[in-house]
């Protein structure tokens, strides 16, 4: 499996998500959780702030799919998928430039990294 480059999300998975895909968003927002819990950072919490609720409705949106098999809900979520990866590329970016800063900033990436290599490896 080959990881793309930092600011190029890659192609979006196929949907409903595979079970190893929706484990690695669960694992991101589970990873950010952990990041906004364990720091004082104020730049820090407001971007976990921003983008785990994105990472939340992938795996929402995910799930309403799968109840309903609906055209409209498919749609919807695969433009969540795109919004997310893409703002998660830009997150990446914004997170490594301070990453020498926090160690926890490792961790994310490292999450987003599994997102990333999960949907690559498919």
């Amino acid at each position: 499996m080959t990881t793309p480059p930092p600011n190029i999300p890659p192609a979006a998975p196929a949907i409903p998500l595979t079970p190893e895909v929706r484990a690695a968003y669960q694992d991101l927002y589970d990873t950010m959780q952990q990041a906004i819990d364990s720091t004082m950072d104020l730049a820090t919490v407001q971007l976990m702030n921003q983008w785990q609720p994105q990472v939340e409705l992938v795996l929402t949106k995910d799930d309403e799919y799968k109840l309903s098999q609906d055209t409209l809900i498919f749609a919807a979520l695969q433009k969540q998928i795109k919004d997310v990866n893409n703002g998660l590329a830009a997150l990446r970016t914004q997170i490594a430039s301070i990453a020498s800063h926090f160690a926890m900033a490792a961790n994310i990436i490292a999450a987003i990294d599994k997102i990333f290599n999960v949907i690559a490896g498919l």
